[in-house]
């Protein structure tokens, strides 16, 4: 696999909606992005926030240009602000965006916003994540 498919970015898609389902008191949106930070699908459903939808692409995008799931940089770094300024789109360094790699190779990221909880965002990108590579990850 050398890039996502349509076919792939619908079916992680779906893959989210199902795990978002699990925690039927919020309401989740998800971005898939290409490698270099292009999206290539999204899903936000009217009763998730737009607030959601933003962040679930700045969460992807964030993952794709520093080639590392999110989560693991503490929002009052001080790397923050110098990572801001190199990069063309908006930063988001709150858990729930995950890399997509295939043999090594860095295809994407998936990002998930809506929930108050890092982990159920986490989770439902894990599920879109496994949808488009299975466990490679």
């Amino acid at each position: 696999m050398d890039q996502l498919t349509t076919q792939a970015v619908q079916d992680a898609l779906a893959a989210a909606t199902r795990a978002a389902s699990t925690y039927p008191d919020e309401a989740f949106a998800t971005c898939i992005v290409d490698a270099g930070g292009h999206v290539l699908g999204a899903l936000r459903p009217a009763e998730a926030t737009i607030a959601a939808g933003h962040s679930a692409e700045t969460k992807a995008r964030t993952a794709a240009y520093l080639r590392a799931d999110t989560g693991g940089l503490p929002p009052d770094s001080p790397y923050v602000p110098a990572m801001v300024s190199g990069l063309p789109y908006p930063v988001n360094v709150f858990a729930g965006g995950l890399l997509v790699r295939h043999e090594g190779r860095v295809l994407g990221a998936v990002g998930v916003g809506g929930s108050l909880d890092p982990a159920r965002d986490t989770a439902v990108a894990q599920a879109a994540r496994a949808a488009l590579v299975g466990s490679d990850g």
